[in-house]
């Protein structure tokens, strides 16, 4: 018994060194790792710039003050607060320049000199007016739009849904212009999902282009569901 009380317990297992950081720089002509850097270089690797002023996405010339500005993104954020989030999601997006278009991967050319260009295989660069207006792909679908309305002196052009104080009718429409305005928000918003989603499905994952006819019956039914959402 006297003997087990004083036997030795287990032995301690070795504890290895410490790692040692991975990052190296040179300090005073002397390798350092990280962990000894001194405090003002450490300070200059978490150094920001000064922001650089840009020109706000909705400037205009009608929109130059911070004012005006203002008020505009008021009015985009309530006309798509109108239809189903995931829709105006997509159109407040491309008001604001958000959206990654082609022509916003140039560094990839060094690899892939087409990366900039059009998802559908057109030679053009794909800017956002590409993609979603003026692409041979996509502009049917607004031609068909626009000539259904064409009694009311509803645009469907590029200069009214990039910009939503662009929206007019003419003297049939007058009476029925916050109607029409709805109704013509609604359909823009389900059109500019459909067109954005089906570009994502052809660029990253190989889909192939819809036929015109689906694009048409598409655009209506998504205007049709988010119709009777609205009205709920």
């Amino acid at each position: 018994m006297h003997h087990l009380l004083h036997q030795a317990g287990p032995p301690t297992p070795p504890v290895a060194p410490a790692a040692r950081h991975a990052f190296y720089a040179m300090v005073k002509g002397v390798t350092t790792p990280f962990e000894l850097w001194p405090r003002d270089m450490v300070i200059a690797l978490g150094y920001h710039a000064p922001a650089t002023p840009v020109r706000h996405p909705m400037t205009s010339t009608t929109r130059t003050t911070t004012a005006a500005l203002r008020g505009y993104v008021r009015r985009v954020r309530r006309t798509c607060r109108l239809p189903p989030p995931v829709h105006g999601d997509v159109w407040l997006r491309l008001l604001f320049h958000m959206l990654p278009v082609n022509c916003r991967f140039a560094y990839l050319q060094v690899e892939r000199p087409d990366a900039i260009c059009c998802t559908y295989g057109c030679v053009q660069v794909e800017t956002q007016r590409h993609a979603f207006h003026e692409c041979a792909t996509i502009s049917p679908v607004w031609t068909f739009h626009q000539d259904a309305w064409s009694r009311f002196g509803v645009s469907f052009s590029w200069l009214a849904i990039s910009d939503l104080d662009r929206f007019s009718v003419n003297a049939n429409g007058d009476r029925l212009k916050d109607a029409l305005k709805t109704l013509w928000t609604l359909l823009t918003a389900a059109t500019l999902h459909l067109i954005w989603t089906q570009h994502n499905l052809v660029q990253y994952e190989d889909a192939g282009a819809m036929p015109p006819r689906a694009w048409t019956e598409l655009s209506f039914l998504g205007w049709m569901a988010s119709v009777r959402r609205w009205l709920r």
